[in-house]
């Protein structure tokens, strides 16, 4: 498969000492950043975009007023079983066209108190629902790589869905920490059976 943008694989791995090993097994990524809505085309993660302006009450400060408009933009997801406790395991999803890197620190063995990393960009084809692993992928790695790549695509189809269900911006496939807190457990608003 031809790419007409370059799949980086990092010439060695690296050392990181916060690094995690995460077994395979049957998690799921998700989207794990804030402030996104979902808009047109193929990525379906969005931001609003702003124009910067001259604020009349602190001229030294300039101001964001929104443009009404929105464009694709980079997000961060992570695996579902523990938020915001990944390091290696957050992966940066970078739109391109219909197609996406999906930049990864994939697991490539313990080192003393850490672990060796190897930085990976993976291509998603959201036309084509299939993966691309880049080739200088190390052998050990592939299977690795393979996997969380299918997992970012399933990921990015459930936020289409989403999307095609006519929800605005980004829900079930929000990290646990990101959810909004459900009324009902603060007591602020009746439950269902006491109407």
């Amino acid at each position: 498969m031809p790419h007409d943008f370059p799949l980086p694989v990092a010439p060695r791995d690296e050392f990181d000492m916060y690094a995690i090993h995460l077994d395979l097994g049957s998690w799921s990524y998700a989207l794990d950043d804030v402030g996104l809505v979902y808009g047109p085309g193929w990525f379906p993660f969005h931001r609003h975009i702003e124009r910067v302006e001259p604020n009349p009450s602190a001229p030294l400060l300039p101001r964001s007023v929104p443009t009404g408009k929105t464009a694709p933009t980079p997000v961060r997801i992570s695996p579902d079983v523990e938020h915001r406790a990944w390091r290696n395991e957050y992966v940066v999803l970078q739109p391109v066209d219909h197609r996406v890197q999906a930049h990864m620190r994939l697991y490539a063995g313990g080192r003393g108190a850490g672990a060796r990393i190897r930085r990976v960009a993976v291509e998603v084809d959201l036309r084509n629902l299939n993966v691309a692993v880049p080739a200088q992928c190390p052998a050990p790695l592939r299977h690795q790589a393979a996997v969380k790549g299918r997992r970012v695509l399933d990921l990015l189809m459930s936020a289409r869905i989403e999307r095609r269900l006519g929800l605005s911006a980004p829900t079930g496939v929000l990290a646990p920490g990101l959810h909004e807190p459900d009324n009902a457990e603060d007591g602020s608003a009746e439950s269902d059976s006491a109407r």
